[in-house]
């Protein structure tokens, strides 16, 4: 081999190696991919974490630890309301409670309760009809609120009791007041005057209570006959005056306390005043009084003023309060003048005076032949339209 052969072979030799190794390049090139190796080690260790989690959260799902809003209760609206035999009329709602005929009852946010034709308590909800086994002549109910009361009578005493229809139990059972005195003829029964919010007022042979139901005790509101106090609502008491008046007592005083320098200012035997004691409406006992003086019909007034509110007398001859559905509004039921017995039940502003037929004809108002004479419909004051004259 010719010298320039070699040297040719060598040039060629040497322009074939590899070119040098940049080894720091190298190692940060190894060092990325190891770095983005384990970052996706861990985002795929994270999806894994988190699909067993998603998983068992549709199994076991965490606690909520923010409070729920509370479910309204299903009878906290006041409509115009009756009952005609085995139906209860809630505005335009139809509540069967058969076999049972209502002859009185009340409205509760948690339901109605109402008496059979024996006197049996008993409870419409949306869930059915259940009795409590319990009985009773009248009943007594706040505006609102899910509370009822009402006395039981026994041999030798009566008591007194408040319900509290949501949670199915009794939160005051009491016989204070309600010892009845041997061979006693007691003209009026122990009743349930009001419940006004958690205070509710109880008639008894000693005298009216006002009764705290959280805490389960009262005291002796005054020193007076049976059925002296007629109703308290916010506070205002409607009582007989003078306090003394012999059957039927039908002067009435409106005060935070019963006393006798109270003016008389309302005639009527019920009372029932407005939530907020702004307005009164007063009737008699007897459905079918025999005579007509003031106090023997319905009378519907402002108590402030002692103004009364003029319901129309031209269609109608007689009037029977139903309950007052707000502040200043209530419904009546008004019987025809000219077709005696056909009763049309009414929404009545006692503000303005305005008159509003809901049910037109929805009764004919007839009462059975047997004591006590009841008439064929309920209206929600808890207590039977009765004809005491026959």
């Amino acid at each position: 081999m010719n010298d320039l052969l070699r040297d040719t072979l060598h040039e060629r030799a040497d322009a074939s190696q590899p070119p040098p190794l940049d080894l720091d390049g190298i190692v940060a090139a190894g060092n990325h991919r190891i770095t983005r190796r384990r970052a996706l080690g861990v985002l795929g260790g994270a999806v894994a974490a988190a699909a067993v989690t998603i998983g068992t959260a549709t199994v076991v799902r965490p606690r909520d630890p923010r409070p729920q809003p509370a479910k309204p209760a299903p009878f906290t609206q006041r409509r115009a309301t009756y009952a005609l035999g085995d139906s209860i009329h809630y505005g335009d709602e139809t509540i069967l409670v058969a076999p049972h005929k209502v002859t009185a009852f009340v409205q509760t946010d948690a339901g109605f309760v109402f008496l059979n034709a024996s006197n049996a308590i008993h409870v419409a909800d949306r869930a059915g009809v259940r009795s409590l086994g319990k009985s009773s002549w009248e009943l007594t109910a706040d505006f609102q609120g899910g509370l009822v009361g009402w006395v039981e009578g026994f041999n030798d005493h009566n008591e007194t009791v408040v319900y509290d229809v949501a949670a199915g139990r009794e939160l005051v059972r009491t016989p204070i007041g309600n010892k009845i005195p041997a061979l006693a003829s007691l003209v009026h029964r122990s009743r349930v005057i009001a419940i006004d919010g958690t205070t509710a007022y109880f008639d008894t042979v000693d005298g009216p209570y006002r009764w705290d139901v959280r805490a389960n005790r009262g005291e002796l509101l005054a020193t007076v006959p049976t059925n002296v106090v007629r109703d308290v609502v916010a506070g205002q008491i409607v009582f007989q005056q003078p306090i003394d008046q012999r059957p039927p007592a039908v002067n009435l005083a409106i005060a935070e306390t019963v006393s006798a320098e109270a003016p008389a200012r309302f005639t009527g035997q019920q009372a029932y005043l407005s939530p907020t004691a702004a307005y009164l409406a007063t009737q008699p006992d007897d459905a079918r009084p025999g005579i007509q003086p003031l106090w023997a019909g319905l009378n519907l007034v402002d108590t402030t003023s002692g103004k009364p509110v003029k319901l129309p007398s031209t269609n109608y001859f007689s009037y029977y309060f139903g309950q007052w559905i707000d502040n200043e509004t209530c419904t009546v039921a008004a019987e025809h003048s000219e077709r005696m017995g056909t009763v049309d039940l009414l929404v009545v502003n006692a503000r303005t005076g305005a008159t509003q037929v809901v049910a037109p004809r929805f009764a004919e108002q007839g009462f059975r032949t047997t004591p006590p004479r009841t008439a064929e419909f309920a209206l929600p004051t808890g207590r039977p339209i009765i004809d005491l004259a026959n």
